[in-house]
C-alpha cells in the first residue's frame, strides 16, 4: 500500500496529538486527586495550590502548542 509522503506526515501528526491528549488526560487526573489530597490537610493550601498549579499548567500547555509544535 502505497501513501503519499504528505498522508504520513497528516498520520504521524495526528498520533503525536493524540498521545499529547492522552498525558494531558494522566496529569489532569492526577492533579485532581492531589487536589483532593490538599483538601485532606487544608483548604486554604488546596485553594492557593490549586490556582497556582492551574496557572503554570494552563501557561505550560499554551507555549507548547503555540511555540514548540
Amino acid at each position: 500500500m502505497n501513501t503519499d509522503d504528505g498522508e504520513g506526515a497528516g498520520l504521524s501528526g495526528q498520533r503525536e496529538w493524540f498521545r499529547f491528549g492522552v498525558s494531558l488526560a494522566f496529569l489532569y487526573a492526577a492533579f485532581t486527586l492531589g487536589v483532593f489530597y490538599l483538601l485532606r490537610v487544608d483548604q486554604t493550601i488546596a485553594l492557593v495550590g490549586t490556582v497556582g498549579a492551574s496557572l503554570a499548567f494552563g501557561i505550560a500547555i499554551t507555549v507548547y502548542v503555540r511555540y514548540l509544535t
